[in-house]
């Protein structure tokens, strides 16, 4: 039986990680706020429940959202949540700059960066980058696995999945949750020896 624990502390260590490479400057954090909102969102707690819950009933019916589905939720919330921790520093930044001709704060520009004119298009580039690492990781995969991502990445169904493969729904899933783990451990080893590279 899988360690669902170890498997959420996983999760939690892959959000930091994510939440690090959209500029976080406290990733920790970020990544335990997005687990705090999916866990009040009815739809997404009881899929974080179901696939990293402990001690759940061995007939428990799957929850309406497959894994990938829960992933790409969690990815959205976390993107959130570190845009608002950027407008945020943002605004703090520009509050201070709208004071600093004011009584008694002389001095005070010198010291401060000003807000970043384009988080969008440093976004966009990160998520491009992102984007090329994913596609460049995907040969290296099993070919089942392959297959089914990139029918799913084309909004394809299970049951349509299952039709063009041969096979049945419960297998396409597990191709899915499983290629999933694997391309994601491919990324984050690329994206690590990147850092490593540029460190």
């Amino acid at each position: 039986m899988p360690d669902t624990r170890q498997d959420f502390h996983r999760l939690h260590r892959v959000l930091v990680s994510r939440a690090r490479w959209l500029g976080s400057r406290d990733s920790e954090s970020a990544a335990q706020e997005t687990l705090a909102r999916s866990l009040r969102n009815p739809a997404s707690q009881a899929a974080i429940k179901y696939y990293f819950g402990e001690d759940l009933p061995p007939d428990l019916a799957a929850p309406e959202w497959p894994l990938d589905q829960l992933l790409a939720w969690l990815h959205g919330v976390l993107t959130f949540v570190v845009r608002e921790e950027h407008n945020r520093a943002s605004n703090r930044r520009e509050v201070l700059f709208g004071g600093a001709d004011s009584e008694g704060s002389s001095g005070m520009t010198g010291s401060l960066d000003p807000a970043d004119p384009a988080p969008d298009q440093l976004d966009m580039l990160i998520q491009k980058e992102m984007q090329q690492i994913v596609v460049e990781c995907l040969p290296a995969l099993e070919p089942e696995y392959r297959a089914v991502l990139r029918m799913r990445a084309e909004g394809l169904k299970y049951e349509e999945i299952a039709v063009r493969m041969g096979t049945n729904e419960n297998t396409v899933a597990t191709w899915v949750s499983r290629g999933i783990k694997t391309l994601a451990q491919r990324v984050r080893r690329r994206t690590q020896q990147g850092i490593r590279t540029n460190g």
